[in-house]
């Protein structure tokens, strides 16, 4: 009989437990509940906000959320700013109420509630509306007249204000552009140094115009960087004078085209002046918007056409690397890795470290000149590195210099062109093959041992 009593509590502890844990732990603690209540939008957050209607002294505005952030609808379609939309949101959600003034004791008018300095409409994800009329401050200031219905006037802090109190110019976005290079399929630009054009190709980046090579994927990142970095200074909605602001034949021009079907951006840049001590430039952006920018793209944008071709000889990640190849005039070795570790072809044991120390040097070396013409030296070795994946080899040969000490010339499978590099970066890549055999030993014997020291070192085979 304990028993079964034993068991039938057990069982309404576990289930009073399980009712707390799925439905209790849900309910707001009495702080909580409190608060809330407290709070004049209630239980409204952020998140559930979707738009925001705002008549002010300034005009009348509307916001409305799309995605992730969000867009001015009026008086004119734009990006919003969003960091100016969500602290003004967030001021609103946050205020309390620190008394409550019934209507039928205190006139509206006294309050100025008759005509708003501001009113302020909410919209829920579910399309509810929550319209705050905004009166006047309290003396000293501190506080603001509030009222969410005319049968209730409300005290709250007045901090909030200058966050709804804004015109056009504070509610538009500044950023001219918001994009990264991974979401580019191409990109033209015409400068006066020439036009650059190239495309994307998996990780990698290809140069069509001037010439046809591997682009700089740093440089073009750096190109990115600078045009999220603009930001309008001044907006010219009237379209301004294009001709004075050097917008009927621009001096550069750049389209970007998204991978994902998207639209674009384009911007075209004019003439430049000195304002408040900064060089400005005019811009138009999608053959619409006009306005003044800052100067933070104009240094990327103007470098010469060689600085857009990258200047790494080979493009690869060491860790990527499967099978090694590697020659002089006399020797050539071949090497697998297996399992994380390298070895020799034919099993034998290398030094990990310096293979590692020579794909760090190969897949850092950078061309000293490009578009050199192969004379016929003397080839002096190569380096053939194998991916994971199975994708083709990739070789890089390395020919004698001209004359002592000078670059050496190199090619690549991969690339079009010939190019010279450092003697030095040369002969740490396929110089002195022999360091690459591994130098263990075993430990030291045992003095009674009458075991024979062996040679551990494993032999590297060789072929011309």
């Amino acid at each position: 009989m304990k028993s079964k009593t034993l068991l039938t509590l057990t069982a309404i502890v576990v289930a009073l437990g399980a009712f707390i844990w799925f439905f209790e732990r849900h309910e707001p603690t009495s702080d909580e509940a409190h608060n809330r209540e407290s709070k004049i939008f209630g239980a409204l957050e952020e998140e559930d906000v979707l738009a925001l209607d705002i008549t002010n002294s300034q005009g009348v505005f509307t916001i409305r959320r799309e995605g992730e952030g969000w867009r001015l609808t009026q008086p004119i379609e734009a990006d919003a700013d969003q960091t100016a939309v969500d602290t003004a949101i967030r001021g609103l959600l946050g205020l309390k109420i620190d008394r409550a003034l019934p209507s039928a004791d205190v006139s509206p008018e006294a309050y100025g509630l008759d005509t708003p300095e501001a009113t302020v409409t909410l919209t829920s994800q579910n399309g509810e509306k929550y319209t705050l009329a905004v009166g006047n401050p309290t003396p000293l200031g501190a506080k603001r007249s509030v009222s969410l219905d005319p049968k209730s006037i409300l005290l709250t802090g007045g901090s909030f204000f200058p966050a709804i109190d804004k015109g056009l110019d504070d509610w538009r976005s500044r950023r001219v552009a918001d994009i990264r290079l991974d979401q580019l399929a191409a990109l033209s630009i015409q400068t006066e140094n020439g036009t650059i054009k190239a495309n994307a190709l998996g990780d990698q980046w290809q140069l069509h115009s001037p010439i046809n090579d591997r682009a700089d994927r740093e440089h073009l990142q750096n190109v990115i960087s600078g045009l999220n970095a603009l930001r309008i200074e001044e907006f010219v909605d009237d379209g301004g004078d294009e001709a004075a602001m050097g917008l009927v034949r621009p001096s550069t021009s750049v389209l970007l085209v998204r991978a994902d079907g998207l639209p674009g951006l384009s911007l075209e840049f004019g003439a430049t002046r000195e304002q408040g001590g900064a060089t400005q430039i005019a811009c138009r952006r999608n053959t619409a918007d006009v306005f003044w920018v800052n100067d933070r793209a104009e240094t990327p944008l103007g470098m010469a056409p060689i600085r857009w071709r990258d200047p790494k000889v080979l493009a690869f990640d060491t860790w990527d690397v499967a099978a090694l190849a590697l020659s002089d005039s006399t020797t050539s070795i071949k090497l697998n890795k297996e399992g994380g570790l390298w070895q020799f072809e034919d099993g034998g044991e290398v030094r990990g470290d310096e293979v590692l120390k020579r794909l760090g040097v190969l897949s850092n070396l950078k061309a000293v000149n490009f578009d050199l013409v192969n004379l016929g030296t003397d080839e002096m070795g190569r380096a053939v590195i194998t991916l994971n994946g199975g994708t083709s080899p990739i070789t890089c040969t390395f020919f004698k210099p001209f004359e002592a000490g000078g670059n050496v010339l190199v090619s690549v499978s991969d690339r079009a062109t010939f190019m010279s590099v450092a003697p030095d970066d040369a002969q740490s890549i396929i110089g002195n093959l022999e360091a690459l055999r591994s130098d263990e030993t075993p430990g030291d014997l045992p003095e009674d041992s009458e075991s024979e020291t062996t040679d551990p070192v494993k032999e590297v085979k060789t072929s011309d």
